[in-house]
This record gives C-alpha cells, structure tokens and sequence, in this order.
C-alpha cells in the first residue's frame, strides 16, 4: 500500500484524469474557503474523486454532495456503510456509470466483500451467496424501473428505509453527475479486476473507516425539507442532509434555469417510467418543445443529465458553453438535474412500497 500522504495525492490526481475539458478540478492543496473545509474532510473521512472535485466552480455544489454522501451512504446507520456502497456500484451498472461503478467496486473490495464484489462486476446477482444481500442488490437493480415488481415488497425494516431511499439519491446523482463532468472511469478495461483489486487494497482504510455521524452538517446552513423528501423525517440525519442539499440546488438553479423550464423537466419526471431511453436523442426535443429557445439548450441538458446522463458528449455542453455558460453554471445546472433524476426514481420506490404494502415490515435484519 501506498503512504498515506503519497496515496492522497495519487488519487487526487486520478480524479482529473477523465475530466471533461469544461470543468476544473481544484485540488486539495489549492483549495480555499468551503471547498477547502469539505476536500478536507473527504480526504480524512473518505479519499477525493472527481465525482466531488467536478463541482469546484460552485463550492456550495461540492459541499452539498460531500456533505450528503458522507451523512447518509458513508456513515454506519440502520444501514452498514460497507452495504450502501455496494449498493451504489450496483446502481452504477444500471444507470452506466463506469466512473462511479468502477471506484465503488474497488470499495466493496476493500471492505473484504470479495464475493459481493466479484459478482457485481460480472453483473451476475445469483453468484452473491448472503441471501438478504442479494435481495438487496436485486431491489437497488430495479430501483431504476418504476413498474418493478420487486419495489413493492422492499427488503428493508421500516427503520431502514429512509437510508435505503437517500442511498438511492446519493449515488444516482453521483452516477449523473459523473456522466455528465467525466468521460468513463480511469481503472483500465483490459486487466479490469487486477485493477480494482488494487484501487481496493489501496482503498481498504477508506472503506473500513468508522465516521462519526453529523461531523459535516455544519458546512451549509439549515433547509426546509420539501413535501417529496417527507419519508425521510424518521431518519433525522438523512432529512437534514437532504434538506441542507436541496436548498444549495434549488438556489443555484434559480440563477440559470427559468422557474417556467423547472416545471417543464419536472413534469416530464413526472411522467417518466424509467429504464433506458431510446438511442436517438430525439426524444429530449419533443419534450421541451415548449421551453423558448433563448434557453432551450439549457433544458435540453439538463432533461439528458436527469434521465440518460449516458448520453451526453462534449457537443452538448459545448452548445451551453457557446451560448456564454459558464463553468458555474454548468456546474447548477447539472447538479440540480441530477439531483431530481435520482429524487424521482426514490419517490417511486417509496410509492410502490406505500401502495404494495402499508404495514411493510421486512423480516430481514441485516445489522
């Protein structure tokens, strides 16, 4: 394993290694003020990665992220933080984020999850030998298809719940966002699980930390949590890291997305059922058709972020940027996107399991 100073530094460089040319990720050591305050904290209580660094132009943006990955998937809750990981790489997979994938992947290795690890990478759910564990990857899989019969009866306690619900939102805007800011993962594909198994011996202290929950709450102020995050309440943590996220996006989204194109995209979430989108990227036009043309652009984006953050290439963010976005605002934009793409795949799942089975009370105890 690598000294713990020169690991940092490795790693933080990787995170720029797949970067999209528009963004500029500032390191740790060039790092001031709040985004100082939060790569610290990443660096000691996790390791930083460019799915966090990504969001540098707007330093609230990358609070908002560490903040809520750190408060609900990092820390051990009702929910061990070694299984929420997992459950983001399985995540990953679905919503084709090789970048999050491939770092969440080395994780569960360095939690000594070999099996669970093994089987997620060769996609193949059946190999994974704890029952419960695997019901729960089958549930994190089907997450993403609204109509999924597996979402009705979940394989989570009522006391798990919520933190199963804000796993969900955590690392399905981070598979976005990553799509969006990245350009694939860093870990090679030829000789792919050599690689993992040393990003995950490297990764080991990271992914066997014990965090104390809280510890980042003070690095953005107070939110009102909305009425769609209001199965979070019973878990207080998740509610105040979600409420305390929320706010940052909403405010950053009102500078450069009209509140007439919000509803646009809203609506069109309303509505959406999931699962891949068609090849052609047809379908976001007819969908904003009634957004003016002076931002139109801008919703396009953000629509392709929200629901199919896979499809995106430099020409459409070179589009924005013609237009005089600048990173900043690449970076509002995108995030609150991402943010109400994964904020509408947990609310379905809350729904299906509301509507399947009111009195859910899951058998499985997994902590």
């Amino acid at each position: 394993m690598l000294p713990k100073k020169l690991k940092h530094t490795v790693f933080d460089k990787i995170s720029a290694v797949t970067m999209r040319r528009f963004f500029h990720p500032v390191g740790f050591a060039d790092s001031v003020g709040l985004s100082n305050e939060a790569l610290a904290q990443s660096q000691n209580d996790f390791f930083i990665n460019g799915t966090i660094t990504c969001h540098s132009a707007s330093p609230e943006h990358m609070a908002g992220l560490w903040l809520a990955g750190r408060e609900i998937a990092l820390v051990n809750g009702h929910l061990p933080a070694w299984l929420k990981k997992a459950m983001g790489a399985a995540l990953s997979e679905v919503n084709k984020c090789p970048y999050c994938e491939d770092m969440l992947l080395s994780l569960t290795l360095g939690a000594d999850e070999k099996n669970l690890a093994d089987s997620l990478r060769e996609n193949d759910l059946n190999q994974i030998k704890d029952e419960s564990t695997r019901k729960i990857m089958q549930w994190t899989k089907a997450s993403q298809s609204k109509h999924s019969d597996l979402l009705r009866n979940p394989p989570f306690t009522e006391e798990q719940m919520p933190e199963a619900l804000g796993t969900l939102i955590v690392f399905g805007y981070t598979n976005k966002i990553s799509d969006f800011a990245l350009e694939g993962s860093p870990v090679p594909k030829l000789g792919r699980g050599v690689s993992l198994k040393l990003f995950g011996l490297e990764l080991k202290e990271s992914a066997e930390m014990e965090l104390k929950p809280g510890l980042s709450l003070g690095l953005l102020p107070e939110g009102e949590l909305p009425g769609d995050l209001e199965w979070s309440r019973p878990a207080p943590l998740v509610a105040k890291s979600l409420a305390r996220w929320n706010k940052v996006l909403a405010n950053g989204v009102s500078e450069v997305l009209s509140v007439s194109a919000q509803e646009i995209i809203l609506n069109s979430l309303a509505k959406w059922e999931g699962g891949p989108s068609a090849l052609s990227r047809a379908w976001v036009e007819k969908e904003i058709k009634d957004v003016p043309a002076y931002e139109r652009n801008r919703a396009g984006l953000a629509l392709l972020v929200a629901k199919a953050s896979y499809q995106i290439d430099d020409s459409v963010i070179q589009e924005l940027a013609d237009e005089g976005a600048s990173e900043a605002d690449l970076v509002r934009l995108g995030a609150w996107a991402a943010f109400a793409g994964a904020k509408t795949a947990a609310n379905w799942c809350w729904e299906a399991c509301f509507q399947g089975n009111k009195s859910n009370n899951s058998q499985l105890s997994i902590v």
